[in-house]
Parts: C-alpha cells; structure tokens; sequence
C-alpha cells in the first residue's frame, strides 16, 4: 500500500490555553447549527454509511442523512432526508484504508471502513464542532472525529476520519 504525504491545515484561531481554547468551543460560530441538527438525530442508530476522500454521508434509522464535506479547506456538514449525492470514486464498509504519511510524526492507517462499522448499530448523542473539526458521539464509541487536512504532493483537500476520547 503506497502512503500519501499529508499535513493539516493550520486553524483559523490559536488559543493561550487549553482551557480558553474550551471554553472559546461553545461559542464557535456553528455550535448552534451542530446542536439543532444534534436533536434531530437524538437517539436515532447509524443505519449506512459511504465516502470518497472529501465526502462523507451517515445514514441514520430515522430517515436523516449526515452529510460530511470540505468546504474552502474546513469541514462542514447538511443534515437532511435525502440520500447525499457524492460524485467520484465512493467507498463503503470492506473498502481498504489510506496510509498517511505525516512526515516527521510517522505514518498512519486511516481505516473509515473499521471506524464506521464499529458504530452501526449504535445510537447518535452528540454533534460537536470546533476549530478541529466535527464530532460525532455514538453511544458506546469513542468520538468519530472529521478534520481537514491535504496532500501535500498535489494540494488536493482530503477529508481526515480518526477517533478521539
């Protein structure tokens, strides 16, 4: 498996501290969008899930979609009750996983499909956003993290998928 050189983009605002940078969290400009579109999925279970290296779309058992993408090199999201078109090379569970390679800090196995799979079956609890990135809480998980980062060979915009506690 052939890694792709990466790095992140750098975030729109630094902080003092970590405690100001959580603090400064619950007054991040879409924190309110991620706790109306938070309700919607309350108690809802991930049902279906697929993506390309920008994209992301996570279905839900009450109809809704969560529709993940980048977004002038920032993750954004829509949530509605149509299936998200994505265009390009779409993946699902079973597909393999990207090596990244983040330079100095080493490389990295970026499995969507194990990180989605894991989740099927488990109820939503939680929409979070902050400079990072959106958070997806399931019960029983740990946190399905979504950043933006980029190769650096080509520049091209890659939609970064870890989990977090």
């Amino acid at each position: 498996m052939k890694s792709i050189p990466v790095d992140g983009h750098p975030f729109e605002r630094t902080y003092d501290s970590p405690e100001a940078a959580i603090a400064e969290a619950d007054n991040h400009p879409l924190q309110s969008k991620a706790r109306s579109d938070g309700l919607h999925l309350l108690g809802a279970i991930l049902v279906d899930s697929y993506w390309t290296n920008s994209e992301f779309a996570l279905g839900f058992s009450n109809g809704q979609w969560l529709h993940v993408f980048l977004d002038n090199h920032r993750v954004r999201w829509a949530l509605g009750e149509t299936k998200p078109c994505i265009l390009g090379t779409v993946e699902q569970v079973g597909s393999p996983p990207l090596k990244l390679d983040w330079g100095i800090v080493g490389e990295e196995l970026m499995d969507r499909s194990s990180l989605v799979s894991a989740r099927f079956g488990k109820e939503f609890v939680r929409l979070w956003v902050n400079e990072i990135g959106l958070f997806v809480y399931t019960k029983g998980q740990l946190i399905l993290r979504f950043g933006a980062i980029f190769r650096t060979d080509t520049g091209e915009d890659i939609l970064y998928v870890t989990e977090t506690d």
